[in-house]
């Protein structure tokens, strides 16, 4: 015989209402966290730490109440861990690097610092409480991963490789590279037949890359601390602002009538130094650990770290230059950080025109990419280049631009428009 399923619950749905403006601060932790942070959080310096309050302690505002849902609660919680920030623990961070440097130097490390050209953004994808994320330390500073780290060098080599190799597939490339097994395995005979294929100096590089960044099966030798911040860094609050927002979610057709949606994010505001370290595991090799660490700086200026790199976040510029061009009086404005030092400009007889297509520029770094439309090759180019004054090429805008070979490089030195 069934029996019958107690009725010990009310089947009524309260009353949908307002959320009290004077009701009492709710957390989106368990009640006993809750209740502790409220007796001792605000009296000490915990909270003091603004990744603890990403994490664990923003406030809710309001954004779960659905039907009287506040459009500015979540920037009002956003803009509270920003104005916490300035107030973070400046000793525990001195600290911090000091035990970073120890840690580093014990690995043999070469350590330097880089400095965010413009805005920096650090685990945008995490889970989170506002559902945008972010990558805060437990001291509640931000922090850029070792795994990142790596994978940013990783990247930089492999489109050395590519380029060197006069090959276009990076993903194809890479499986090669990862080819590893025991000696006779099939695996292992796939790549020694491969890697005997190449051009000497190209299997010296092959060689390289694996010996740093290790295979399926041999970790590489090559050791990528997290970067850290060496001062205390400022946040700033950013904004994504979808015009289409039903259309995105399948609704419907984009139209000029829907409202958009802003997407707050926190974003690490520019000029902000962080600190790498590439150490070595094993027997010293001074010769691949100075190259895992030209590969790392070089993915760092030309391919940026962290989200929306296409949109121009997340790139970096040398301190020890940036420090040197600050240092100048106010009459002599240095331009932004480019891609390759300015360089003289030749006499305009001497200089072969060719023609290209622009791929993107950023006005805001004063820097972008063309691609010949002849030979399909890609190259950087700076804002200096551009002969007329002021002018923002376009993407796909059709440009003339002429080259100067320097120290071995050519280097784009004149761009202007067809």
């Amino acid at each position: 015989m069934r029996q019958q399923r107690p009725q010990n619950r009310s089947t009524q749905r309260p009353p949908d209402r307002a959320p009290d403006a004077q009701s009492e601060v709710r957390y989106p932790i368990p009640a006993a966290s809750a209740q502790a942070w409220k007796t001792i959080g605000c009296q000490k310096r915990v909270s003091l730490n603004p990744g603890l309050i990403f994490d664990r302690f923003v406030q809710d505002w309001g954004w779960r109440e659905q039907r009287f849902q506040d459009k500015e609660a979540k920037k009002k919680a956003w803009q509270e861990i920003v104005d916490i920030a300035p107030r973070a623990d400046a000793d525990l961070l001195a600290a911090w690097n000091g035990r970073w440097q120890a840690v580093t130097g014990v690995a043999n490390a070469i350590t330097f610092s880089l400095k965010t050209e413009w805005r920096f953004i650090a685990g945008l994808g995490r889970k989170g409480p506002l559902e945008v994320g972010f990558t805060f330390h437990r001291y509640g500073f931000p922090i850029l991963p070792g795994s990142s780290v790596k994978g940013v060098a990783r990247a930089w080599a492999l489109i050395q490789i590519v380029e060197k190799m006069g090959q276009t597939d990076l993903k194809a490339l890479d499986e090669k590279l990862g080819l590893d097994g025991e000696k006779g395995s099939r695996e292992r005979k796939e790549y020694e037949t491969w890697r005997d294929s190449l051009p000497e100096d190209t299997r010296r590089w092959v060689e390289d890359f694996r010996a740093i960044f290790g295979t399926t099966s041999v970790a590489g030798r090559a050791v990528f601390f997290d970067a850290i911040p060496a001062r205390k860094p400022t946040l700033e609050l950013d904004i994504m602002n979808p015009h289409y927002p039903k259309y995105y979610s399948g609704e419907e057709f984009p139209t000029d009538w829907q409202s958009p949606v802003p997407v707050y994010f926190l974003t690490v505001a520019p000029n902000t130094e962080f600190r790498f370290a590439v150490g070595w595991r094993g027997t010293p090799n001074q010769d691949l650990q100075a190259k895992a660490r030209e590969w790392l700086t070089k993915g760092l200026l030309e391919l940026g770290a962290g989200a929306k790199t296409s949109a121009g976040y997340g790139y970096f510029t040398d301190s020890t230059l940036h420090e040197s061009r600050t240092s100048k009086t106010v009459t002599e404005a240095a331009p932004s950080v480019a891609v390759a030092p300015p360089t003289p400009q030749p006499p305009v007889a001497a200089l072969e025109w060719r023609t290209g297509i622009v791929r993107e520029y950023h006005p805001d770094r004063g820097r972008g990419r063309l691609v010949n439309t002849e030979t399909n090759e890609e190259l950087p180019f700076h804002r200096d280049a551009i002969e007329e004054k002021g002018w923002s090429p376009g993407r796909k805008t059709r440009v003339q631009y002429a080259m100067q070979e320097q120290e071995g490089r050519k280097l784009v030195v004149k761009v202007k428009c067809v």
